[in-house]
C-alpha cells in the first residue's frame, strides 16, 4: 500500500496522498519539511481528484486572480491566470482540517509542471494560511531568526533588506529559521476568543518559501521582538506602540481579506501579538554592527 506523504510546517501535519500527476522531487527547500516525525498539533488531509474537466469551460474572470468564497459552511478557493481561467480549486470545511484540490487539465501543468511544484508558488502558501486562520496563526513576509535563544521577525515591504539582515544575522551566529515567509502561532493554540487575549506567549516558524538568500530551516522558537525594517545612516532603533505596530504589520501580514469570516481572526492574532511582543523600526546599515544592537535589544 502506498504511503501518503507528509510536510511538517510550522506544527501543521499536512498528508498528501501519492499521486501519479507528481513526477517531480521535493525542491531542496522542502526537504527539511518533508517528513514523518516532528511535533504537530493541527492537521489538514489533503485528497486530490485532479484533472477537472469543469474548469475548462468555466467562463474567465480577468483581473481576479484570486477568489476567495464561503458559501454554507463550504470554503471555496480559485487560482486564475492572467486571462481568468481558472488554474486551480480548493475545497474545504472552515475548520481547514481537510481540503480537496483539482485543477485545469493543460493549464495547470502549463504553469506548475506537477502537484510537487505547485506548493512552491502560492498553493502551498495558501493551504498554511488557511489552517492556521482560526487557530492563532498568521504568516508574514520577512526573515526570522533565533538569536541567542530568542526569536525575532526583521520585516518590512520589498526593498527595505530582509535577505540582507538575513545574511549578517547568519554570519554573526543566529540560526536563520526563514528569509521570506515567518510563520507565528499563539501557543498553546487558543480555542476561543477569551483564550486569544489572555494567553501571553508566541512562537515563529521556519517555513520552505526562501528568498534571495536561500534560508528555510524546519524549526520554532519564541517570538521576543519584530523589527520593521528601513535604510539608514546609522543602526538606530525606535520603538512603536501598538497601534503604530499595527499600521505597519498590516502591510506584510498574509491575510485573505475577500471574506470577514477569513480575516477577521487574522485580525485578533494580530492585535494579540501586538500587545505581547514589542516592536521597533530598526533603521540599519548593512554591516555586522547591526547585530550587536539587536542583541542589546532586551
Amino acid at each position: 500500500m502506498a504511503i501518503p506523504c507528509v510536510l511538517n510546517i510550522a506544527g501543521v501535519r499536512f498528508v498528501l496522498p501519492e499521486t501519479p500527476h507528481a513526477t517531480t522531487a521535493w525542491p531542496e527547500a522542502f526537504h527539511d519539511f518533508v517528513c514523518e516525525a516532528g511535533a504537530t498539533d493541527l492537521v489538514c488531509k489533503i485528497c486530490c481528484p485532479g484533472p477537472d474537466e469543469a474548469l475548462t469551460v468555466e467562463p474567465p474572470q480577468p483581473g481576479s486572480h484570486w477568489q476567495f468564497q464561503v458559501e454554507g459552511g463550504q470554503f471555496v478557493l480559485t487560482r486564475r491566470a492572467v486571462d481568468g481561467v481558472p488554474l486551480w480549486r480548493i475545497l474545504a470545511p472552515l475548520s481547514f482540517d481537510s481540503a480537496s484540490v483539482s485543477w485545469h487539465p493543460q493549464r495547470f501543468s502549463a504553469v506548475y509542471g506537477d502537484f510537487v511544484k505547485s506548493w512552491t508558488f502560492g498553493f502551498g502558501l495558501a493551504l498554511l494560511v488557511l489552517r492556521l486562520r482560526a487557530c492563532g496563526g498568521v504568516v508574514f513576509h520577512g526573515s526570522t531568526a533565533v538569536l541567542d535563544g530568542r526569536g525575532i521577525i526583521c520585516t518590512g515591504v520589498s526593498g527595505t533588506g530582509k535577505s540582507t539582515i538575513a545574511r549578517l544575522l547568519h554570519a554573526a551566529g543566529a540560526a536563520v529559521l526563514s528569509d521570506e515567509r515567518p510563520v507565528v502561532r499563539q501557543w498553546p493554540m487558543p480555542v476561543c476568543d477569551a483564550q486569544l487575549a489572555a494567553t501571553a506567549d508566541f512562537r515563529v516558524y521556519g517555513s520552505p518559501w526562501p528568498s534571495s538568500a536561500g534560508f528555510a530551516l524546519n524549526a520554532w522558537a519564541p517570538l521576543r521582538r519584530i523589527y520593521f525594517l528601513e535604510h539608514g545612516d546609522t543602526n538606530r532603533l525606535t520603538p512603536l506602540t501598538p497601534r503604530e505596530a499595527f499600521n505597519r504589520i498590516i502591510q506584510v501580514a498574509t491575510i485573505p481579506w475577500q471574506d470577514a469570516t477569513l480575516f477577521d481572526p487574522c485580525l485578533k492574532t494580530i492585535e494579540t501579538l501586538l500587545r505581547l511582543v514589542p516592536c521597533a523600526v530598526l533603521s540599519f546599515r548593512p554591516t555586522p554592527e547591526v547585530v550587536d544592537l539587536i542583541r542589546q535589544d532586551r
